[in-house]
């Protein structure tokens, strides 16, 4: 079986269940009103401060990042990273992860290493570090 197989609905880094998803667009439009971005090579992170006990997610890759077949692996490669790190993100966390030009060719070690840097970093500046 392989690492990341899908085993009684979710992988074995857990389920990705809606409550932990940003799905709205006013959702997302809040978060880029209310934060600064943090830059890595090839992502950009906006972290948002909400409720205790929640971390949630949102990806947004635009078509300039590469064909569909690359966003969505993409867009699974960043779900994953976040399923099996989520417990290093302070709590009551959203995070909305955006593509650059160039992400599509990004491997696993690479978006996990962004991720790690971005907990880092709010970790160490003290979050919430944008206003609410």
């Amino acid at each position: 079986m392989a690492a990341h197989a899908t085993v009684g609905g979710g992988t074995k880094t857990g389920p990705f269940p809606p409550s932990s998803r940003i799905l709205a667009r006013a959702e997302y439009q809040a978060i880029y009103k209310a934060c600064a971005p943090i830059y890595t090579a090839r992502l950009v992170f906006y972290a948002r401060p909400v409720a205790a006990g929640v971390r949630r997610l949102g990806c947004t890759i635009p078509k300039k990042t590469g064909c569909a077949v690359e966003r969505n692996r993409l867009k699974r490669l960043i779900r994953e990273v976040f399923r099996e790190e989520r417990s290093l993100l302070p709590d009551g966390c959203e995070v909305v992860v955006n593509a650059k030009r160039g992400a599509a060719g990004l491997d696993y070690a690479s978006v996990r290493e962004a991720f790690l840097k971005l907990c880092e970093r709010l970790s160490r500046e003290g979050f919430p570090s944008c206003a609410k």
